[in-house]
């Protein structure tokens, strides 16, 4: 039993042994064998072939295999692939005028949408040819392709650059914004915090937070191109002449009261105090009915809080000739002293209407409670307060970017600055944008 068991053991060994060191045989791809003919087998498949085999082709006797004859009358086309693959250049070539010979099937095939500029035609077409040029220039590329140099730039015309909003090719048009500017603009103008803003707003935030420098006319330009249209309830808007105007803070006043309907088809009057010269709303109050009294204590407030504490000479009063604006209210402004008030109705006294604080209500309403859905008389007071709030802490574009309150409290642009630091911001978008690698497509 054991020697039958040696010998099992054994027989099995020299079997693993013998199939172990005996190289299976593998069979050749046609097209390395004639690689291997032309002598254009690269060395890292040359050395995997075993040398018996190499051996074998190198001395095998051809002229007596099958298609020897053909062969020998096109002898002359192999011995031109052995010399194209044999260089590196004429690999170059023969690429680019195999791409001449595709681009004039594509000119036959497709040259009505060339023509319309559909499908990419004219990109395609352009791509192709400066392929072609880099390796036998473009005077040859276009003396295959028989084009002239009119008709190549009129191809070039036809491209539009991918990566610019107006389609022109960056480095050679640098004054484009550049894409943190354009996502920044992107940002602004769909951020919930702004959609009911003005678009000059939005633009003096970007400004003030230093996120970007540019003029508005391109903050307006760009915003056209990205389709970032304001949500604004439809309103007919009438034409104004310019009101008057005051030369500094709490010289002239402004007083209204404006009708607002809840969800519950109930009346509130919401009753605002403005300043004229930085537009400010002072003192606000919503109340279920219209009175006298109503404004007489905004007024009162409006008296103690600010026009006493600044130490104002006078300050006029402009209202119109609704009646919560007199009676309670005459008698508290005849006896306003330190400063005193002098009561102005509009278009009776003046030329000039209540425009700007009706305004005002105006913004108050279709840029904020008018997107709002105001339930009852308890939510119109606190949505209130969170419009006015942001109209006073918002950027105006009529104040050139600072918000209402800073300028009541003395606040002032220096032009110059700002002025400069656009012009910097622009060259410095000039510099980065000639820096881009250019599309080589648009103009």
């Amino acid at each position: 039993m054991n020697q039958s068991l040696f010998n099992l053991t054994l027989q099995s060994f020299l079997n693993d042994f013998f199939f172990m060191h005996i190289r299976p045989k593998q069979s050749y791809h046609p097209f390395v064998t004639v690689a291997f003919y032309l002598r254009m087998l690269p060395d890292h498949l040359l050395i995997k072939i075993p040398r018996s085999t190499r051996y074998e082709w190198q001395h095998k006797q051809v002229t007596d295999l099958f298609g020897y004859d053909w062969y020998c009358q096109n002898q002359h086309l192999f011995q031109t692939l052995q010399e194209v693959a044999a260089s590196s250049r004429l690999l170059q070539v023969n690429r680019a005028l195999l791409r001449v010979i595709a681009l004039q099937r594509f000119f036959k095939k497709y040259t009505s949408q060339i023509r319309l500029k559909t499908f990419n035609a004219a990109a395609t077409a352009v791509s192709t040819i400066q392929k072609v040029q880099e390796v036998i220039g473009l005077g040859y590329t276009l003396k295959f392709l028989q084009l002239t140099q009119q008709q190549y730039w009129q191809f070039r015309q036809k491209i539009k650059c991918p990566r610019s909003l107006f389609h022109l090719c960056v480095p050679k048009h640098p004054t484009q914004l550049l894409q943190q500017e354009i996502n920044a603009i992107k940002k602004y103008c769909t951020d919930n915090r702004y959609l009911h803003w003005p678009l000059a707003s939005v633009y003096h935030q970007i400004i003030r937070d230093k996120v970007a420098r540019f003029h508005i006319s391109t903050f307006y330009k760009y915003v056209g191109l990205l389709q970032l249209k304001r949500k604004n309830p439809n309103h007919r808007r009438k034409n104004h002449h310019t009101g008057i105007r005051a030369a500094a803070p709490l010289q002239l006043l402004h007083a209204d009261t404006t009708v607002f309907r809840t969800a519950d088809n109930i009346k509130a009057y919401i009753c605002l105090v403005q300043d004229n010269f930085s537009r400010a709303i002072l003192q606000y109050t919503v109340a279920p009915d219209c009175k006298a009294s109503t404004m007489r204590d905004l007024l009162r407030n409006t008296h103690s809080l600010y026009l006493q504490p600044a130490g104002a000479n006078a300050c006029q009063l402009m209202t119109d000739d609704g009646s919560e604006n007199f009676g309670s209210v005459q008698d508290f402004l005849q006896s306003a002293e330190n400063p005193s008030l002098q009561h102005i109705v509009a278009q009776r006294d003046v030329e000039f209407s209540n425009s700007m604080i009706e305004a005002a209500n105006k913004n108050l309403k279709y840029r904020f409670l008018y997107h709002k859905h105001i339930a009852d008389f308890s939510s119109l007071c606190q949505y209130t307060v969170q419009a006015i709030e942001d109209y006073n802490t918002r950027p105006h574009d009529v104040l050139r970017g600072l918000t209402p309150m800073e300028v009541l409290n003395g606040k002032i642009i220096d032009k110059d600055l700002q002025h400069l630091q656009i012009q910097t911001a622009r060259n410095a978008r000039i510099a980065k944008n000639k820096e881009q690698k250019c599309c080589s497509y648009s103009f």
